[in-house]
């Protein structure tokens, strides 16, 4: 056989060989990571992470998968420690070939896994639970390179934002006391508290801390009511919030309380029961009062598959738009990480179970999804976190499709 007929057999090996090969690549599953507490005091969180990013999966692979390709979520328990969380990252990436994550539990975790996500991994990850600021407005963003951090929850600076604004201006509380944990996103959550009360031109009246060891809070709810405060603004989890309002409930102290996203779940009803009346937390969603109906499909299904409400739904949901912002920047430029980071700058409108977003979903310049103008205020009604709306007579709670309760301004109470 001549050179020329050895060449074209061997470029028809070559090409059968290619077709035999690509069909199976085609087949190979996407994988997506997840590594987040799955035990301890914080699973709740983690937990339903898991379980809304396995809804969000189910559905697409009952309907072909992306391209006829299936999902896969790996998942790893990092215990909430920031340790584990960057080395379980490595491993997603580097040995089970996740080609996008959905970010942890721990904002602590997000900061030390930034710049290695960023500058090593390169992988997209959007956070549906953590708020650290810094997290999307990193080194990797603030000098014009190629940012890997998204986030579909609130974030840091606007959630004070809004819950100070939400109180001074809205609700006219112009005496404003803060009460912050002393560990975990308290410390970060003070600073920018007391940064948007003076941006207001205001100071907190009192200025109170408590730490993972104080279960009654007696001494800075005296030092906050001797003061005046008109509210009580915090960031803290279930636990810590149960024992603030369980110790108000002891001192039959009625000032208004209002509390970030920590509590935004049934886990802190369960926890406080009837001392949770009246709270107010700021939140991207609730899953209370009249709701879409896609959002109702999703609450039913969860229902289904695991016989329960869910404890924390504000990040079960996040979870669930996660992946579906992953699917649609997959089905826009492929499944390369670097091409899904630069797709996911380029998704003009999304209709998630967050919110239907009728504008960019992110941009180069902003890896924040919820702005201020998108977060919600919400009250604990009888077991139920319901969205506080205003109208012309004044903040309202809707209980259902046809009551309308208002709320007095003052002490928030149902009129």
């Amino acid at each position: 056989m001549t050179g020329t007929g050895h060449m074209r057999v061997a470029a028809a090996v070559l090409a059968a060989s290619f077709w035999t090969w690509a069909p199976a690549q085609a087949q190979e599953p996407i994988k997506i990571g997840f590594a987040g507490a799955l035990s301890g005091p914080a699973s709740f969180v983690g937990v339903e992470i898991k379980r809304g990013a396995e809804i969000a999966i189910d559905e697409i692979n009952a309907k072909g998968g992306i391209g006829g390709r299936k999902l896969v979520l790996v998942s790893r328990d990092d215990e909430h420690n920031p340790v584990k969380t960057v080395a379980q990252y490595r491993e997603l990436v580097e040995r089970e070939k996740a080609v996008a994550i959905v970010g942890a539990t721990n904002s602590a975790s997000m900061l030390a896994v930034a710049p290695i996500v960023n500058d090593t991994l390169k992988v997209p990850v959007i956070c549906p639970a953590t708020d650290a600021t810094a997290i999307t407005e990193n080194d990797a963003q603030k000098q014009g390179r190629d940012n890997y951090l998204f986030r579909v929850g609130m974030y840091g600076t606007g959630q004070a934002n809004f819950m100070v604004d939400t109180m001074v201006k809205k609700f006219g509380h112009t005496k404003v006391g803060l009460l912050t944990w002393t560990g975990g996103w308290g410390v970060t959550g003070r600073g920018e508290l007391q940064r948007r009360l003076k941006e207001n031109g205001l100071a907190p009246v009192a200025d109170e801390t408590f730490d993972n060891n104080d279960t009654d809070m007696t001494p800075q709810i005296i030092k906050l009511k001797n003061a005046g405060a008109q509210s009580i603004l915090n960031y803290a989890l279930v636990r810590e919030n149960t024992f603030v309002v369980q110790t108000k409930e002891k001192l039959r102290d009625n000032t208004p309380y209002v509390s970030a996203w920590g509590i935004a779940g049934p886990a802190f009803w369960k926890a406080a029961g009837a001392a949770g009346e009246g709270v107010l937390t700021s939140t991207t969603v609730t899953i209370d009062g009249p709701q879409p109906p896609e959002r109702t499909a999703f609450v039913n299904e969860y229902r289904r598959r695991h016989n329960q409400d869910m404890d924390a739904a504000v990040f079960a949901v996040g979870a669930y738009d996660a992946v579906y912002l992953f699917k649609a920047a997959i089905e826009r430029d492929g499944a390369e990480p670097q091409k899904i980071r630069a797709a996911l700058e380029n998704i003009p409108e999304f209709k998630g179970l967050v919110k239907h977003f009728t504008r960019p979903v992110f941009t180069r310049d902003r890896h924040n999804a919820v702005t201020e103008e998108d977060m919600v205020m919400t009250r604990w009604t009888n077991g139920k976190m319901l969205e506080v709306k205003f109208d012309a007579k004044g903040p309202h709670v809707e209980i259902d499709a046809q009551t309308k309760k208002y709320l007095d301004r003052s002490n928030l109470t149902l009129l």
